[in-house]
């Protein structure tokens, strides 16, 4: 398991694809009901599965061990069996990643010790971007997708703007749905947890997914749904104590009521609800078109005492997306071509986005030659009554190119370009250039680089939009004069498989110009003051050079079909060049580790544990940490499983007043049910 994200007895290479499969282990799974000789080959069978396939990295399907890119493989059977609350909880494990958040235990992605912003995140292919309308600490996004009807979630480490455009500079996750089914098919999972810590927290999630013929063979129908509640977790070591301000009095509601260290919200309270319909009809075996439509809303609830002030983190998110499309097979390839909206809005601040994309790809197979062509045109739409002029708006084109060449048959080059044309920035060059060598079945070798750059938003622009700051202590308003941020990233991997053990080592640098920040606090002068509020005023400036460089390591081992060992580690070296210090909120040192075993057909257990480096909070350096969970789960049947386990068994806690990037949740107990037909 090189990426340490199994919670399933599957092999490292079927997950990450710095750890390539072995050729004998990249053949089928025998069919249900093939004849097995005796318990260990029916145990084999369960363990072993074909090597995965993944699109994200070119668009086209690949071999995850050969992929030209670093990339690590969530299954749906991971997923099931795992505590999976959010995109978070799935990949936090995975080699590169690092999670940062905002108040309230939001979380977001760091891949490779970039900013999660510079983390894009698609579903089916289609970007997800609620950036605009939840600007606030948003990690609406990673909670999109109900995990029963997710087929596979594929992470994309390094910069990747050559294909998907700004937004990608540090990497892409793809989440894959499952596909429509010739069958009827459905699924339920059912999960429950709470902390036996402090108080509240109790947590309750579900989701369901049904597919199947409306007419055989020409119109099928898939549906998906989630219903998740969480109560806001009360952890204050100190849950009697008063609140005071900084004149020592105690902190009071409107009421006159005290407000206690325990009625903060260390984790708010969520519900989310979301659904989705689409249909695809199938007028011949070469065509397929696709309608779909889908429905979420959040809303999140707690008592926050930030920067000395008190209120309610209340707020409520609504989201509706719909989608159409056509995919064609051909003589020549495969096309796609399809158009779809998002609208969010925002119930508390009275923000609407809406998103529009029209897209276009081709892939032609020319001899030695894959050749992929396409283009998109995006634009976003803000409406606020924060603007003087009720809103803002951006629009901006692209055109890309890329060639897959098969030089040898242990040699793979990739080629591929973009250019796009924003509306307040004009043309935008990004090329990209990758190339994978296999000396041996058992030794593969990548090197890459890659460019990209990322736009500013239309927040960041707009002299007309004020958005509170410094924990309500000033405001920041928009800059016209701000240049985009522009990375170069290179890669170069070794990836050792054997048929029971596998290594492998990826050394990265990723140089970054026009860093956008927004310098405030001591030693910063303020360009204005609003007159309404009073604050200070400050603005966003392309102040830094940046470069992130460093290590990532998996190793696994298995001991027959019963036991596995994995692990990995990242060292990230993150640096602003221009003040030569070191970057905050990036852990120097991640190591992840765990130990599965089968020990009988249908039981899996684990434990695993991760380790995470000092990292600086402002200019302070704040302790390591760790984190152990244990867990099982066992197949009652084919169709229907339980599972069940303890994360944060020592119950490690990070307090908020010592300047961790957030708090972890303190010692959690959970179970689950999940059944198929």
């Amino acid at each position: 398991m090189g990426s340490a994200l199994l919670l399933t007895m599957t092999p490292a290479w079927a997950q990450d694809a710095a750890t390539p499969p072995p050729p004998s282990a990249r053949q089928s799974a025998p069919a249900e009901g093939d004849a097995v000789d005796g318990e260990g080959a029916a145990l084999e069978d369960t363990i072993f599965q074909m090597a995965p396939v993944v699109v994200t990295a070119t668009r086209t399907a690949q071999d995850a061990a050969t992929a030209p890119a670093s990339v690590t493989v969530v299954t749906q059977e991971d997923l099931r069996r795992a505590p999976v609350g959010d995109l978070t909880d799935a990949i936090r494990l995975a080699p590169g990643i690092s999670l940062t958040a905002g108040s309230q235990g939001r979380r977001g992605i760091s891949i490779r010790g970039m900013d999660s912003s510079y983390t894009l995140i698609l579903v089916d292919g289609k970007r997800v971007n609620s950036m605009e309308a939840v600007f606030r600490h948003n990690d609406f996004d990673i909670g999109l997708v109900p995990t029963e009807g997710i087929e596979r979630i594929e992470v994309v480490r390094g910069a990747m703007s050559s294909l998907y455009g700004s937004e990608a500079l540090g990497g892409v996750i793809n989440i894959i749905t499952k596909p429509v089914a010739p069958t009827w098919t459905g699924g339920i999972d059912l999960k429950a947890q709470t902390p036996t810590v402090g108080a509240n927290g109790e947590e309750l999630r579900s989701s369901v997914f049904l597919s199947g013929p409306l007419i055989q063979d020409t119109l099928s129908l898939k549906i998906t749904g989630g219903f998740n509640h969480r109560q806001a977790w009360n952890g204050a070591r100190n849950p009697g104590s008063p609140v005071l301000n900084a004149d020592g009095e105690p902190v009071t509601r409107g009421d006159g009521s005290v407000v206690n260290f325990g009625d903060l919200a260390t984790l708010e309270g969520r519900n989310d609800h979301n659904g989705r319909l689409s249909l695809n009809w199938t007028p011949t075996s070469q065509q397929t078109i696709t309608a779909e439509y889908g429905r979420a809303y959040q809303n999140r609830i707690g008592e926050y005492f930030i920067g000395g002030t008190f209120g309610d983190a209340d707020t409520v998110v609504h989201r509706n997306d719909a989608v159409l499309g056509h995919k064609g097979k051909w003589d020549w390839g495969n096309s796609e071509v399809r158009g779809y909206w998002e609208g969010l809005e925002s119930g508390v601040d009275g923000l609407v986005q809406n998103n529009l994309v029209a897209e276009a790809n081709a892939t032609a197979y020319l001899g030695f030659n894959t050749l992929t062509v396409g283009g998109e045109a995006r634009w976003i739409d803000l409406e606020s009554d924060e603007f003087t002029s009720g809103g803002a708006s951006v629009h901006q084109q692209a055109l890309y190119a890329q060639d897959e060449l098969s030089l040898l048959d242990n040699l793979n080059l990739l080629l591929g370009a973009r250019l796009d044309n924003h509306e307040n920035f004009g043309l935008h060059f990004t090329p990209r250039a990758y190339a994978v060598y296999s000396p041996s079945t058992h030794l593969t070798l990548k090197a890459g680089v890659g460019t990209g750059f990322k736009a500013p938003t239309l927040r960041q622009m707009s002299t007309e939009s004020l958005v509170t700051s410094c924990r309500g202590r000033c405001g920041i308003i928009g800059n016209p004069d701000l240049e985009p941020e522009k990375s170069t990233n290179f890669e170069l991997s070794a990836n050792w498989n054997m048929a029971s053990w596998g290594l492998s080592a990826t050394v990265f640098q990723n140089n970054i110009r026009n860093l956008i920040d927004t310098p405030r606090g001591t030693g910063v002068e303020p360009v204005g003051t609003d007159p309404e509020t009073g604050l200070p005023l400050y603005v966003p400036r392309n102040v830094n050079r940046a470069r992130l460089r460093g290590v990532e390591a998996t190793a696994s081992k298995s001991f027959g079909n019963v036991v596995r060992l994995s692990a990995n580690y990242t060292f990230l070296e993150s640096r602003d060049l221009e003040n030569d210090v070191q970057l905050a909120y990036r852990p120097k040192h991640t190591l992840n580790g765990q130990l599965d075993v089968m020990p009988m057909s249908g039981l899996k257990a684990f434990v695993r544990g991760q380790y995470i480096g000092p990292q600086l909070s402002g200019t302070e350096e704040v302790d390591p940490y760790a984190l152990f969970d244990a867990g099982a789960s066992y197949d009652i049947h084919k169709n229907f499983g339980v599972n069940a386990g303890v994360l944060n068994i020592a119950n490690s806690r990070t307090e908020d007043a010592e300047g961790y990037v957030f708090q972890e949740r303190g010692r959690t107990i959970y179970a689950g049910v999940n059944a198929r037909f």
